[in-house]
């Protein structure tokens, strides 16, 4: 099952809009993260997560200095039980190595494998639903479930300064869609139209 996440974002008139995601799945919020002697151990209880198994973070008000938020990691057999895990930057590896406090709610996920898929996202009007823009997108991990978006100056000209619904939908090739990603657009007006 894809769960769809919130997320507002601003484009700029007249600028090049651009962002990368990566789509994911099996997302639950993190107990605690405790970090003993620089090794960051994950706890939640009945994670279901096994050695190999791959996964993304999220989330955090302060994130230890050596774990990066978006980026895959693998669950490793070294303090793997059913309510914490460790994980490593290669796949069989050693757990990686951090300094510094996590504070704040965490999630861990597993990517989703979006090879075959098809990647859709427009602007629509809040009120009227009409699609008034639409981003390029391109899948640039399909593995991992990573893809950009982009929008050129020569769109987000034509966009009228206000508030818009947008959303991204990921189909399969069986035509199954989901709408992964849900959000307001704000666009705002540039000045230098040069």
């Amino acid at each position: 099952m894809i769960y769809p996440a919130e997320y507002n974002i601003t484009i700029l008139q007249n600028a090049t809009w651009r962002g990368t995601f990566r789509a994911t799945q099996n997302r639950q919020e993190l107990t605690s993260i405790s970090i003993a002697a620089g090794t960051p151990t994950f706890n939640k209880a009945c994670h279901g997560l096994t050695a190999g198994t791959k996964v993304v973070f999220t989330g955090g008000t302060s994130v230890p200095c050596g774990l990066t938020l978006n980026a895959v990691y693998y669950v490793i057999s070294a303090g793997l039980t059913t309510s914490a895990f460790q994980v490593s930057a290669t796949s069989g590896g050693s757990s990686i190595s951090v300094s510094g406090e996590a504070t704040g709610t965490f999630y861990v996920a597993t990517p989703l494998d979006i090879t075959g898929y098809t990647v859709d996202a427009d602007v629509k009007g809040l009120i009227d639903n009409v699609q008034v823009a639409t981003f390029t997108p391109t899948i640039t991990d399909a593995t991992n479930g990573e893809f950009t978006l982009a929008m050129t100056p020569a769109t987000s000209s034509a966009l009228e300064v206000g508030r818009f619904g947008w959303d991204v939908s990921l189909t399969q090739g069986s035509g199954e869609r989901y709408y992964w990603l849900t959000g307001v657009a704000t666009v705002q007006r540039t000045y230098s139209r040069t």
